[in-house]
């Protein structure tokens, strides 16, 4: 089993729960959301599964490494990284935008958003720059801190004398109304984190083994129904809807009445602030590595300070000008965008790397 392809996975299911896939499913709850989860399992899993086994045909490579040795047209390469690093770029801007929505509305409604916005770039600048190996021992370390405490919380939602299975089995019921796009591509971001390997294969030096898929397929399942069921529980099938975050609203529901922090939405909150940041820092981290990767050394040194020069303004205008309702319908169709980017990416790597190793 390798833990570092597991740790990619869990980083983008743990943040599925916090931000926007929440709000999209149970918008669609009478209208197909429990089919579209059903529908993208096997679509999602599908799609980690044949991209994972293509470039860990590759050990120890990135797609820099892999198209340094194999790729012999410099536009295809401008082409394939551009692409892939507007994806990943947009995956983590969205994560921060929202996010720090989320502090400014729970933690501190008087703090200026750009202070927050101010005080995580600095931190996701200086860590994207480190090498992928030290990016990935940050996460571990963020992830064996948190991943068991948020395990917690959530084991204290199932158990919980608040959640109403009625109103979770009402929802069932509509088992078999048919799915919408926005349901099943919203669904299907729960395996996206594979896609991250791009550059994280560098820390991958051997084959994934069949119990690899295993973890990730159960995981995926109990992920996709506690993030949409546990909100209607809480709050019933109707109520769920009336919360931009739903999960935040959840999470105020719970108590730890011996703990010395009683509400839950403060250490639900902590614990996601570094989750947060990890995630948008991975997904940084593979847009920088590739930007690096397309241009030759003696221009890697300008293009670096205008990628993150970039960066920042890009998250400093998106926090300033994109408020929350538009931010939601932006997610919205950003998610349709990435399956189908996903789709077109896959078959297309795994169909090449089939003709290279051949």
């Amino acid at each position: 089993m390798n833990r570092y392809f597991l740790y990619l996975i869990l980083t983008n299911m743990l943040i599925n729960v916090i931000i926007f896939v929440p709000k999209i499913l149970i918008e669609y709850r009478y209208e197909g959301a429990v089919m579209g989860m059903l529908i993208a399992i096997p679509i999602g899993f599908t799609l980690s599964f044949l991209f994972s086994k293509a470039i860990t045909k590759f050990p120890g490579l990135g797609f820099p490494e892999i198209a340094d040795k194999y790729f012999k047209r410099r536009w295809l390469k401008f082409l394939f990284f551009g692409s892939i690093q507007l994806a990943g770029f947009s995956a983590g801007l969205i994560t921060l935008v929202g996010f720090i929505d989320i502090l400014t509305r729970f933690i501190n409604p008087e703090m200026p958003r750009l202070l927050l916005l101010t005080i995580y770039l600095i931190a996701i600048i200086f860590i994207i720059q480190l090498p992928t190996e030290r990016v990935m021992y940050i996460l571990e370390i963020v992830l064996f801190m948190n991943t068991p405490l948020i395990g917690f919380i959530v084991f204290k939602a199932f158990t919980s004398d608040y959640l109403s299975w009625d109103s979770i089995l009402e929802v069932g019921t509509h088992l078999f109304d048919r799915p919408s796009v926005k349901a099943i591509a919203a669904a299907s971001y729960v395996f996206s984190g594979y896609a991250n390997l791009v550059i994280f294969n560098r820390v991958i030096k051997e084959k994934l083994k069949a119990w690899n898929f295993v973890i990730i397929f159960f995981m995926s399942i109990f992920n996709l129904f506690t993030t949409f069921f546990i909100p209607i529980g809480f709050h019933g099938s109707d109520g769920a809807q009336e919360f931009l975050y739903p999960w935040i609203s959840t999470s105020d529901s719970l108590r730890l009445v011996y703990s010395p922090i009683e509400r839950v939405i403060f250490i639900f909150l902590m614990f996601y602030m570094s989750i947060t940041l990890m995630s948008i820092t991975v997904q940084w981290h593979v847009a920088f590595e590739l930007l690096k990767g397309t241009f030759r050394k003696k221009e890697n040194k300008k293009m670096k300070w205008v990628a993150l020069s970039a960066y920042s303004g890009c998250a400093v205008i998106a926090v300033m000008f994109i408020e929350t309702i538009l931010l939601n319908q932006i997610t919205t169709y950003w998610m349709i965008f990435r399956l189908g980017f996903e789709i077109i990416l896959v078959i297309s790597f795994s169909l090449w790397a089939r003709r290279q190793i051949a």
